[in-house]
């Protein structure tokens, strides 16, 4: 675990002296045949204790001056009692480790090394080392001081330096301390990462020595926390299929999991869709001593329309982007979005035409209040989709509710449902405009309700997370022209005392005739489509630290998605599809709020990759 004279471990102010281990203990040792092996275990040990890879390769880099555990039958043992490709060290006893096994047997050894990694960075930080940002362990330059602590909290290793014996460098940056020369080792063996570690921050007066046990000396840090500036690292270990990142730069395509000359056509900077679960690196590995690859590989593809590439890509160029939820259709598509909200429980579910929209569009407050996913069925089917069967038997549910007439959803769907076991409610008027007053009546109409167009989709959609993390109905009127407010709104309005409106679109959609009949109407509306769903959030300061993407062009995505946003605490952002569609309002906003996690609903057809990579490349 540690390259210096003296080992010094800070636990309660105290020094502990280095272990020793015998020549006669220090047999038995076995080096794995190639590196390409050991790089396999290094990367599933930090993958299973949920510590970076990039960190764990680096020190084993850097403490065994390359990936060795032996030489000859000897394990590698340093000045201080270090053992072994992590070099490690249990002096107190604190972690009971079996020195033997340490010797003999690398795996455990490496094991043995993440392990205390990663009791330096749950126990130290915020306490004997300061945390740096929010303690997110995905970002590699978070695990900054926990790496320092892996070798020693000892001067050497200050951040800045701080002693007399260096007047003319005091208060400059250290970059030769040990994790330093480890996060440089992590770069070198990653081409494409470049870690954020300036620490303008650490101040000179944060850092004293203090003196311990047999005259060494510690570092005492009298801050416990620091936030850095500009942009974090986050570990590329850790996508897997339908996760989505972006590059932003061009890099190499291959056909194997490997550097040699089998690249094909560059992948462009732009968003990628994940394939596989990472792949260690199968290139050669032959110089112990030499700073080969430390990355692994990604399956991938472009998800063009009219390019479709697909090949393996070093992970050290890939960003996280976020998630696609899709499935073959839209109806498996709402049954993966309710994997994503509810896992495999939910006793209510919420049942859906998915072929047209309007009785649906007013039911995610609904589905929200009752914690219950919506799933979709097809009225020009009499029988209940089979996708959503399955998904409603795997939920458990025990009750039903059925959003519209029988026109939308068959009363043979119906009878299917309350065969399956389940109690079965349906909610439908003679027309969209009534099943959305019956639906806010279920809800409970609070004083405040959301207007919007039941001739169209999309402004009603936009709002639905709002409306359904605020239990505020939505009711739907004929849209645009001098059409004047539909006389079940009206009503629903005047019964249920509601005191203020919020109209979702433009004139064309909700007249001026219609706007005049609402009590206190705030109108959120934007020049079309898009531009409304950007003024929603905008307006209504949703939540941006993420966001939710469907295409505008159909209702079924933003649909079922709609209630996951709600329960997410996140907004729904609707885009186009093909080249030029998504407005400047939707890139100003992401840019404007630099918004870099985005879930996207429903497959390539709905919101391609080339969409998406348009949101965020300048």
């Amino acid at each position: 675990m540690k390259k210096m004279k003296f080992l010094v471990v800070l636990l309660t102010l105290t020094l502990f002296l280095p272990q020793s281990i015998s020549a006669q203990e220090n047999t038995g040792c076995k080096q794995p045949s190639s590196l390409n092996e050991i790089d396999r275990m290094l990367t599933e040990e930090a993958i299973k204790q949920d510590v970076p890879a990039e960190i764990v390769k680096a020190i084993a880099f850097v403490e065994s001056l390359g990936w060795a555990h032996c030489v000859g039958d000897k394990a590698i043992i340093s000045g201080d009692g270090g053992i072994g490709i992590m070099q490690v060290t249990d002096p107190e006893g604190e972690y009971k480790l079996d020195q033997k096994r340490l010797v003999t047997d690398i795996q455990y050894n490496i094991k043995s090394g993440v392990m205390i990694l990663n009791d330096k960075f749950e126990r130290f930080s915020g306490n004997v080392i300061p945390m740096l940002n929010d303690g997110n362990r995905m970002y590699i330059e978070n695990w900054y001081f926990a790496i320092m602590a892996y070798n020693g909290i000892v001067p050497m290793n200050s951040p800045i330096y701080l002693s007399d014996e260096n007047k003319d460098k005091k208060g400059q940056r250290n970059i030769k301390s040990y994790q330093d020369r480890v996060l440089t080792a992590l770069e070198k063996g990653n081409p494409g990462i470049e870690l954020n570690r300036t620490f303008d921050q650490i101040k000179l007066e944060d850092l004293e020595y203090v003196e311990v046990a047999g005259g060494k000396e510690i570092i005492r840090f009298k801050k416990k926390s620091y936030t850095t500036f500009g942009p974090l690292t986050h570990t590329a270990y850790l996508f897997g299929p339908d996760d989505l990142v972006r590059v932003d730069t061009k890099v190499r395509r291959r056909a194997q999991p490997r550097t040699i000359k089998d690249f094909e056509p560059y992948f462009n900077p732009g968003i990628l869709t994940i394939k596989s679960l990472v792949k260690t690196d199968e290139t050669d590995k032959e110089n112990i001593h030499g700073s080969y690859n430390h990355f692994g590989w990604y399956l991938a593809s472009n998800g063009g329309v009219e390019n479709k590439l697909t090949g393996h890509v070093a992970s050290s160029y890939l960003k996280p982007f976020g998630k696609r939820i899709a499935g073959e259709d839209r109806y498996e598509t709402a049954t993966k979005i309710s994997e994503e909200g509810w896992g495999n429980k939910a006793d209510t579910v919420i049942i859906a035409d998915g072929s047209n929209f309007p009785d649906a569009l007013s039911g995610a407050p609904l589905a929200y209040k009752l914690d219950a996913p919506i799933l979709l069925t097809s009225h020009k089917k009499a029988e209940l989709n089979e996708s959503t069967k399955a998904k409603i038997k795997e939920l458990g549910a025990t009750e039903a509710i059925i959003l519209g007439s029988k026109s939308a959803v068959s009363s043979k769907v119906q009878s299917t449902i309350k065969e399956m076991g389940l109690t079965v409610k349906r909610i439908g008027g003679k027309d969209r405009y009534e099943t959305s007053a019956l639906i806010a009546k279920e809800l409970g109409v609070t004083s405040q309700a959301v207007v919007a167009s039941g001739s169209n989709f999309p402004d009603a959609l936009a709002i639905a997370p709002y409306a359904a993390k605020n239990g505020i109905p939505i009711l739907l009127t004929k849209g645009g022209g001098s059409e004047p407010l539909n006389s079940v709104v009206a009503n629903t309005i005047n019964n249920h005392k509601v005191t203020s409106t919020i109209v979702v679109g433009g004139d064309n959609v909700v007249s001026k005739k219609a706007f005049n009949a609402l009590p206190k109407a705030d109108r959120i509306a934007g020049k079309d489509r898009y531009a409304t769903s950007v003024a929603i959030i905008e307006e209504l300061k949703m939540p941006i630290d993420m966001l939710y993407v469907a295409t505008g062009k159909s209702f079924a995505d933003a649909l079922t998605g709609s209630v996951l946003a709600a329960k997410e605490n996140a907004a729904i952002l609707l885009i186009g599809n093909i080249q030029n569609q998504e407005s400047i309002e939707t890139t100003n906003l992401i840019a404007k709020h630099n918004i870099d996690t985005f879930y996207v609903l429903g497959g390539d057809s709905a919101v391609n990759n080339d969409v998406l990579s348009r949101l965020i490349l300048k």
